[in-house]
């Protein structure tokens, strides 16, 4: 069944001539390489995407010039028409490739790209001074130390029990803050909330 059938598909084929078979073989190769070409330049997509296709559309043609020689040729006559049409077709494929590298942008235009782009800053938070650190310890150091002295004179009042309660409270979280070298920044805002206080219960007793 298969010996008939390739017989057939011979005798088929020598009905043609054979210059117009190789003609029709190279020309339709030729064109395929002058499309390929084409687009490699026209088309970045085709330009950065594999070659290896056309490697292998070059190993069938040689194949099918190798089938054709042995139609009217020798075996030795055959392979090396199919030796020199492969070659050929793989300095094509090299072409190809050399044409598919990505073209480097020029050095003036990358020193343009440069000088148009603005340089990057980074903000950086401006450091507190040592000496205004200084100043805001002396400042809380005085308030803490003037809190607790009217809080002991408060103390020696007749106080209402909700204000002898607030009071007490008062000086515990100021003899806590007392014995720290340096306060935060929320220390100081709940040192200036309490001096508030004690400012309200100085008018309300007099003192």
């Amino acid at each position: 069944m298969f010996v008939n059938f390739f017989k057939n598909v011979l005798s088929f084929a020598a009905k043609f001539p054979f210059d117009g078979i190789l003609w029709f073989v190279f020309g339709s190769f030729a064109a395929v390489f002058a499309v390929v070409l084409t687009l490699n330049f026209a088309l970045e997509g085709v330009r950065a995407a594999s070659k290896k296709p056309f490697l292998c559309l070059v190993n069938c043609y040689a194949v099918i010039t190798m089938e054709l020689f042995l139609l009217k040729t020798s075996v030795a006559c055959a392979i090396f028409a199919a030796g020199v049409f492969w070659l050929a077709g793989y300095l094509c494929y090299g072409l190809l490739c050399a044409f598919s590298r990505r073209r480097k942008r020029p050095a003036a235009h990358i020193a343009a790209t440069a000088a148009v782009s603005p340089p990057q800053t980074f903000y950086k938070p401006a450091a507190v001074p040592p000496a205004d650190k200084e100043v805001s310890a002396a400042k809380n150091n005085v308030k803490l130390e003037h809190a607790m002295a009217v809080t002991d004179k408060l103390l020696e009042k007749n106080l209402g029990k909700s204000d002898r309660q607030q009071l007490e409270k008062l000086k515990t979280t100021l003899e806590v803050l007392r014995i720290k070298p340096e306060l935060t920044s929320a220390e100081g805002e709940i040192l200036n909330e309490y001096f508030n206080a004690l400012l309200k219960l100085m008018a309300k007793y007099n003192v």
